[in-house]
C-alpha cells in the first residue's frame, strides 16, 4: 500500500512536552490550575522521546519549566546518548509559575534522528520546548 510520506518531526516548531513518543521516570500533571498539561519527573534522571526528528542547524534549546530546581538535558539516540546542551532551572515558587530556560547546542547532526529530553530533579516540569 503506497501512502503519503510522514515527514521528520520539526522540533523548530514550539513542542508540548505532553506530546512525546515514549518517555520513563515522568507523569502528566496540571500545567496550570484551570488548563493545559506538563510533564513532571517523578524520579532524577527521567527522560521523553521525540522520534524522527529533523536536526540541524538548531543551535539553541529553549524549554519552559517550573517546579525543583534542575536541568533539561537533550540527547541523541537515547536517554544516554550524544549530549547537546543542557538548560539549567534555578525551580520556582509554585509548579504553576513557568520560567523560560535557554542552552546552546553543540555538535547537532544533520539529517533525522530520536531526541531525548532528560530531566534532572525530581519534581522538575516541563510545559514546552524548541531546538532552534
Amino acid at each position: 500500500m503506497k501512502g503519503e510520506t510522514v515527514p521528520p518531526r520539526d522540533l523548530a516548531r514550539t513542542t508540548r512536552a505532553e506530546n512525546f513518543d515514549d518517555y520513563d521516570g515522568t507523569r502528566l500533571v496540571d500545567e496550570s490550575k484551570p488548563r493545559g498539561t506538563a510533564v513532571s519527573a517523578s524520579a532524577d534522571g527521567a527522560w521523553l522521546e521525540f522520534a524522527d526528528a529533523r536536526l540541524g542547524p538548531a543551535a539553541r534549546l529553549t524549554a519552559r519549566v517550573a517546579g525543583a530546581a534542575g536541568a533539561v538535558e537533550v540527547r541523541l539516540g537515547s536517554p544516554a546518548g550524544r549530549l547537546l546542551g543542557t538548560a539549567t532551572a534555578d525551580g520556582t515558587d509554585s509548579p504553576y509559575a513557568y520560567e523560560t530556560v535557554t542552552a546552546a547546542l553543540r555538535n547537532v547532526p544533520e539529517g533525522r534522528g530520536d531526541v531525548y529530553l532528560v530531566l534532572r530533579g525530581e519534581g522538575l516540569r516541563l510545559s514546552t520546548f524548541s531546538l532552534r
